[in-house]
């Protein structure tokens, strides 16, 4: 039988612990722990826990990516005004930074850790708030151009979105922001709805699942180029008040309520979705909106409101694996 050596050309490394930083392809035996270990893309995607909120939260607003990442606003008790905290993450752990000045529940987030956006609120009734956070303080935006809340937001401070909502019934507003107004948007959805997913950008987005009360929750997905919105392939999972992250042609789909709880995850290829084998390792719906692109994604907060945070590492990318030598 043909050894490694004879049949790749190489010599196994024989080191008493992983190396530092090793390439993909490279393998070596651990001595310490007797295993032999390769570094490989990995052909599907995995959910870790990650330090939890300072505070709990849920169906709040949310902005950044999986290592920067803000999120704000949450439900108060039955009856009272919502809360109005946020949180800054910094990749290790969170901060309780300034409150925000008015909405919170219900709300939606777009832009940066440190140029966000929140807008929207829905208690005591729906309203059409926004409010602009520049690292350190939030201070009270335009109101929106529509009423309403439950909606996805997508983009950066300067060039944003919302799209769906609820205003005593759902629809299919879409409106724009440019830093300072909100504008209504030519082109509404195709599928009024409101609690959707989505991910991208204000002139090239994806908007998925969501609630059509009366009715189901769907799986239906579009797609934006800026003009006009496209129905293209549904989720596999029917859901509304899940997270989305990533762009128009690469996004990524988890959590949500299927009339309960769920954590399916599907990734997004630009044509069609895929559901990734390994779930989240809670099953969660009224996330706080979208955190960071396909590879490396943020799962905040949850229904009935609570402090669990996850880290999602997206397929393809390098892990360190043992090998199975029979």
């Amino acid at each position: 039988m043909s050894d490694y050596y004879g049949t790749y050309g190489q010599k196994v490394q024989y080191l008493s612990s992983d190396p530092p930083a090793p390439q993909t392809g490279q393998v070596w035996y651990n001595s310490t722990s007797a295993t032999l270990k390769v570094r490989a893309l990995s052909t599907s995607g995995t959910w870790a826990t990650s330090p939890n909120l300072n505070a709990a939260s849920s169906t709040g607003g949310a902005a950044g990516i999986q290592t920067a990442a803000l999120t704000f606003g949450l439900p108060g008790p039955p009856g009272d005004a919502p809360t109005l905290i946020s949180q800054s993450w910094n990749g290790s752990s969170w901060t309780t930074t300034p409150s925000l000045p008015r909405g919170g529940d219900y709300t939606s987030g777009f832009g940066t850790q440190t140029a966000a956006v929140s807008a929207g609120d829905g208690r005591p009734s729906g309203a059409n708030y926004s409010n602009l956070w520049n690292g350190s303080t939030w201070t009270a935006g335009n109101n929106t151009s529509q009423y309403g809340y439950a909606a996805v937001g997508l983009g950066i401070q300067t060039a944003g979105m919302l799209a769906g909502r609820y205003d005593g019934g759902i629809q299919n507003y879409v409106e724009t922001f440019n830093g300072t107004t909100w504008s209504n948007n030519p082109a509404d959805l195709n599928t009024s709805r409101y609690n959707p997913m989505g991910s991208g950008t204000q002139t090239a987005a994806l908007i998925f699942g969501g609630n059509l009360d009366p009715g189901p929750v769907t799986g239906a997905t579009e797609s934006y180029n800026g003009t006009s919105w496209t129905t293209v392939n549904s989720l596999n999972t029917a859901r509304d008040a899940g997270a989305g992250s990533g762009t128009q042609t690469a996004g990524l789909c988890y959590g949500g309520s299927t009339g309960s709880a769920t954590g399916a995850t599907e990734l997004w290829n630009g044509t069609s979705w895929t559901s990734n084998p390994t779930s989240m390792n809670t099953a969660r719906a009224g996330l706080n909106n979208t955190l960071g692109i396909q590879t490396a994604s943020l799962a905040v907060g949850s229904g009935p409101a609570n402090l669990s945070v996850e880290s999602w590492t997206g397929p393809g990318t390098a892990t360190t694996r043992t090998v199975t030598v029979s």
